[in-house]
């Protein structure tokens, strides 16, 4: 059972670092994206708690370098997205995903590449395109598909009601200026498939 300063402090966490929130304009959706989302309120906090988890562990650690690597965490399952300098830095980012309580699954996207601080930007840049036409979109439910992106390849998460809406997220976030590939690990609502099993790679 979620306690008062647990919900508290990952509400914080949300409001300062995002997590795998749907953020437009410095964050005026959080309250209603804890409300509004497929997964509930509960699971939303849960979910925000683990991820600030991860990445307070990557601050301690001396083999991970925690800017670099995006934590989503959905109904308790982990994508890592991002660069690495190393194949170990990516193993212990891995290692420390899977060793934190309240995580099910964990599943890396981890690239051994130096991103430019042009290509961070242009990264942010695509992500929040995204974001905003998923909201506008009358076909998907933008509250429940988060993003990023590494070098242009967009990592959407999340759940849809049906496989059409899934396919309309993807089809959005292909539309995008700079996207070079769309990876979905969206979930169609009432399936209980691991992450990794409905992984689909689709390219415009």
């Amino acid at each position: 059972m979620i306690t008062l300063w647990r919900m508290m402090a990952a509400l914080g966490m949300v409001l300062f670092l995002g997590g795998c929130v749907p953020m437009i304009a410095g964050g005026g959706l959080v309250a209603t994206d804890m409300v509004a989302e497929r997964r509930g309120a509960n699971s939303f906090i849960e979910d925000n708690w683990v991820a600030w988890k991860i990445r307070s562990a990557y601050v301690d650690s001396e083999k991970v370098q925690a800017g670099n690597v995006n934590v989503s965490v959905y109904n308790g399952k982990v994508l890592l997205t991002g660069t690495a300098s190393s194949e170990e830095e990516i193993k212990e980012a891995i290692a420390i995903a899977k060793n934190t309580r309240g995580v099910a699954e964990v599943s890396s996207e981890l690239i051994v590449q130096h991103a430019t601080a042009m290509e961070l930007a242009q990264d942010v840049w695509i992500s929040n395109q995204i974001k905003i036409q998923l909201l506008a979109d009358n076909a998907v439910r933008g509250l429940d598909i988060h993003v990023e992106t590494t070098k242009g390849v967009v990592y959407l998460t999340g759940m849809a009601k049906l496989v059409p809406e899934r396919d309309r997220a993807i089809e959005v976030a292909q539309g995008v200026k700079g996207v070079v590939e769309v990876v979905s690990y969206i979930e169609v609502e009432g399936t209980t498939l691991p992450l990794a099993n409905h992984k689909a790679k689709t390219k415009p």
